[in-house]
């Protein structure tokens, strides 16, 4: 597998879901204690709220493909070259 592919995150030994762990994106949520704005990455669970420094979780939980694929094993460690 190349360098291009990995980074893409798509290859014939990975899915499309590995993409937003190795090129992970912000998303903005609402602090439900404050109102205030949290920002927590495609590849995290919770974030911190600017304004009330609480600990937030992701609302919308969803499991990700790493915890059922037959593929985790190869993808997870795509994951940690691409991070060290």
């Amino acid at each position: 597998m190349s360098d291009k592919e990995v980074m893409k995150g798509t290859s014939s030994v990975t899915c499309p879901g590995i993409k937003k762990f190795i090129r992970p994106v912000p998303a903005y949520f609402k602090c439900p204690s404050c109102g205030g704005n949290v920002e927590i990455w495609s590849d995290e669970d919770a974030g911190i709220c600017i304004a009330c420094k609480r600990n937030i979780d992701r609302p919308e939980k969803q499991q990700s493909c790493l915890n059922w694929c037959e593929y985790a094993d190869k993808c997870k460690e795509i994951i940690r070259q691409q991070k060290h």
